[in-house]
């Protein structure tokens, strides 16, 4: 995600710890609901504000399916709305989050802060 970050002249983000955490919870969830809004009804940027992170605007990427994360960011890279997260100059910091279930299918998020 850096190197594409790189590539338009963009600094790299901070990998923040709580950012992660929060990402892995909604890794998770997206497998009940692939969705921006949480199974509770809430925005996924509560699940970020739960891990005690203060931001002022967040930004949140969701995939299933792909095998590796180049195949995941290969996706992301070729979806506007995606891409426009990754290359926001505004975002500072990013959190990973990867659940793979019992059938081996994989979920991916990124969340992204200011």
């Amino acid at each position: 995600m850096n190197e594409e970050r790189a590539k338009a002249g963009l600094p790299a983000l901070n990998v923040m710890t709580d950012l992660t955490a929060a990402a892995n919870v909604r890794a998770v969830e997206i497998k009940q609901s692939f969705s921006h809004t949480r199974p509770n009804g809430s925005s996924f940027s509560t699940a970020i504000k739960e891990q005690g992170v203060s931001f002022r605007g967040s930004g949140e990427n969701i995939a299933w399916g792909q095998k590796t994360p180049q195949q995941v960011m290969n996706g992301w890279m070729n979806s506007e709305g995606h891409r426009a997260n990754i290359l926001n100059k505004n975002f500072k910091n990013i959190g990973v989050g990867y659940y793979q279930d019992e059938k081996g299918v994989n979920y991916w998020v990124q969340l992204f802060t200011y």
